[in-house]
């Protein structure tokens, strides 16, 4: 199957998942491997570069090890591997019951996704729960998403020759000029959206001024989300962690209101708003409970999480970008835009399709 037909096949599988692949065309498809790869057909044939014939090779074997948190990366991490035609096998997320039913029940849609390709493309990916020796040596390239404590395990258990694109502990944040109802409307999509579970979400809102007049403009607009876009259910263990959070910040604003302010869902641990006077940024506890924070004249005061940034959401984007600029954040976007990354992002900096495949070259 060439490069052309697989993006055709792709394009129209992707269709049904829009909500986790964004939306292209075939053409789109095949601009990114032009863009990565230097030449629509680089995968179908070698190409002349100068002197030499070129010609990009994907991995004989592409191990995906993803996370069970959401389905965007897992299946955004097959389509590369089926776009440059990668033999690939999905290690999905364990569960603590063996049964094949409740294994099923764990990011469906990959699976759903890989029903609607072609038998050609459907050949190409297997699925497996387990993570054996064998398995992991048999992978030239290996894909590991989840936390710096597992990828540190694979890798150790990983040899010199095999390459690894690791995608661990990662922290977004968003940062506005000034309170405003528009604002407050973006960044409640932003924390909202798939309940803040992926790398994209910001945990902090942070406001250049007046941060303390933003939470409780933040507050409804997440309220009016909520009331749209209920969040899913969570477990007792994270429904435990917001409450204890809250308990906490309750304290705290009782003893010091200047510094502190809580806004929460009544009844319930549906979203959380959070002002601090403190420019510190810390991982919240995730579905939809975010800090508001002023922003600091030093950004050495917003503390070593800045070590693992993902996506920096700006409004107003263009006025912004400078106040940003020395953190070399992976991607920065528009407010609102957090979690719908371009086709063509590079994921935690990595080149999506370039990072996977090695070069043959014929010297003429």
């Amino acid at each position: 199957m060439t490069t052309e037909q697989r993006a055709l096949h792709l394009a129209k599988s992707s269709e049904s998942f829009a909500e986790y692949l964004g939306e292209f065309s075939a053409n789109d498809l095949i601009d990114w491997v032009t863009h990565e790869l230097g030449h629509p057909e680089a995968l179908d044939d070698f190409q002349q570069v100068g002197d030499i014939l070129t010609k990009p090779l994907p991995p004989k074997h592409l191990l995906h090890i993803i996370s069970g948190n959401t389905p965007h990366a897992g299946l955004q991490s097959l389509l590369r591997g089926l776009l440059i035609g990668a033999k690939n096998t999905i290690k999905l997320p364990s569960v603590g019951a063996e049964r094949r039913a409740d294994r099923a029940s764990i990011l469906p849609e990959i699976h759903a996704f890989h029903k609607t390709l072609p038998s050609q493309l459907q050949q190409l990916c297997d699925f497996t729960y387990e993570l054996s020796d064998d398995l992991l040596a048999s992978a030239d390239t290996i894909i590991a998403i989840g936390s710096d404590t597992s990828i540190s395990a694979i890798h150790a258990r990983l040899n010199a020759g095999q390459r690894f694109i690791p995608h661990g502990h990662k922290i977004s944040f968003a940062l506005i000029d000034q309170p405003s109802l528009k604002n407050a409307q973006l960044a409640a999509v932003d924390a909202s959206l798939f309940d803040q579970q992926g790398c994209l979400s910001p945990h902090a809102i942070y406001v250049k001024r007046d941060a303390e007049k933003f939470a409780p403009m933040l507050a409804k607009a997440m309220a009016s989300y909520a009331s749209r876009d209920p969040r899913s259910k969570i477990t007792i263990s994270e429904s435990g962690a917001i409450r204890n959070l809250r308990e906490t910040v309750r304290y705290q604003a009782a003893l010091d209101p200047e510094n502190y302010q809580l806004h929460e869902s009544e009844g319930n641990t549906d979203w959380t708003v959070i002002y601090e006077n403190d420019s510190t940024l810390r991982p919240s506890p995730q579905n939809r409970t975010i800090y508001v924070r002023p922003w600091p004249s030093d950004l050495a005061e917003l503390g070593n999480e800045t070590k693992f940034l993902s996506t920096i959401a700006l409004s107003p984007l263009p006025a912004l970008l400078k106040e940003v600029e020395n953190l070399t954040a992976p991607r920065i976007c528009q407010l609102g835009k957090a979690q719908q990354p371009h086709l063509f992002w590079h994921h935690d900096g990595f080149a999506a399709l370039a990072s996977l495949v090695t070069w043959q070259d014929i010297h003429l």
